[in-house]
């Protein structure tokens, strides 16, 4: 089992530096012509070409891209060593250092860790819920069938819905003064008292609609395969012959039928996290939050690339990191992945 969780670690890693590597050569080639429309945006129309051409030359060497891309260029073809680009970065990379945003020189992790004070706790907290309120409907599903007929077509229609609708739906019904105003409709910040005195109180207010919305947004993915692998567990000869010889239904349940059908319900668990963080960006922008959704489209509106590619590194990792952690859960629940 070791050698073969070693082995998806090492292909996530493998991955992860493919991504990282990617990412790192499509933004430099958008930065190519940031030099001009830097200048452009900074300058009067009437400088002169002298003062354009020494602006330039002072942002291209801010971005270091006096130097080579690569390692070696095609065309013609030229070995350049490690005095490029690409080895600079991926050094600083291995340090965790992302580098300096271009509009305010604040290092890139500090632009991440106060996005993720915001983000952190709002994908966690959906994802915990999510994952209780599914496998508790599961159950509740297979065991019976009013409920299955109930459930299913109601996952179903939010499984149909866009993400920015569920959540503007969310924003007409619960947040609108000309309907039920029970929420905030968007920011963090109550004023200068919060809810009840608690400053965990007024968080928990402003990002119950937002939780909401990804809640309802990932329960479909999660609830229909883990009913149907309950339900298919229930028919299950073994399930038959347990409670023909008088085992309580309950025992039945907790011993046999929920550890088999456990693997689905992590796996897709696992696969919604990466799920979650890439929603989370398009609810932050929905409801004004100051988290990585507003953080990634600011810096892409500014074409402030480092801050950019540290957000989609960011979004990467967590998805590489949602693959070996459902490999190993899925080792640890089915013996018979070890040895596949």
């Amino acid at each position: 089992m070791a050698k073969l969780l070693a082995k998806r670690i090492g292909m996530a890693l493998g991955t992860a530096w493919l991504v990282a590597s990617v990412v790192f050569l499509l933004s430099r080639a958008v930065a190519a012509n940031s030099p001009q429309l830097f200048v452009a945006e900074q300058l009067a129309p009437t400088a002169s070409a002298a003062t354009r051409a020494a602006t330039e030359q002072q942002y291209r060497q801010r971005l270091g891209l006096q130097q080579p891309l690569f390692y070696c260029s095609l065309l013609p073809w030229r070995w350049h060593g490690g005095h490029n680009q690409y080895h600079t970065w991926l050094g600083h990379l291995s340090r965790g250092h992302l580098g300096t945003s271009y509009r305010d020189g604040t290092a890139v992790e500090e632009h991440l860790g106060a996005a993720l004070a915001v983000t952190l706790p709002l994908t966690g907290t959906a994802l915990l819920l999510t994952a209780l309120l599914a496998l508790g409907a599961a159950v509740a599903a297979a065991r019976r069938a009013p409920m299955h007929r109930l459930l299913v077509p109601v996952a179903y229609l939010f499984d149909s819905l866009p993400l920015f609708v569920v959540a503007l739906l969310l924003l007409v019904l619960l947040a609108s003064p000309d309907f039920w105003p029970l929420f905030p409709s968007y920011g963090l910040e109550s004023g200068a008292e919060p809810l009840l005195g608690s400053f965990v109180l007024d968080r928990a207010y402003h990002l119950a609609l937002p939780m909401l919305s990804l809640v309802l947004a990932g329960f479909p993915a999660v609830f229909l395969p883990t009913a149907a692998a309950l339900r298919q567990q229930c028919q299950q000869p073994y399930v038959t012959t347990a409670l023909a010889k008088g085992t309580p239904v309950a025992r039945v349940w907790w011993r046999h039928v929920l550890p088999n059908a456990l693997p689905v319900f992590v796996s897709r668990v696992t696969e919604l996290l990466p799920e979650v963080v890439a929603g989370a960006v398009v609810i932050e922008l929905v409801f004004a939050l100051p988290g990585m959704g507003r953080l990634l489209a600011e810096a892409a509106a500014s074409r402030d690339l480092p801050v950019l590619i540290g957000g989609v590194l960011l979004v990467a990792a967590a998805r590489v990191m949602a693959w070996v952690l459902a490999d190993a859960m899925q080792m640890l629940l089915d013996p018979r992945t070890r040895t596949s």
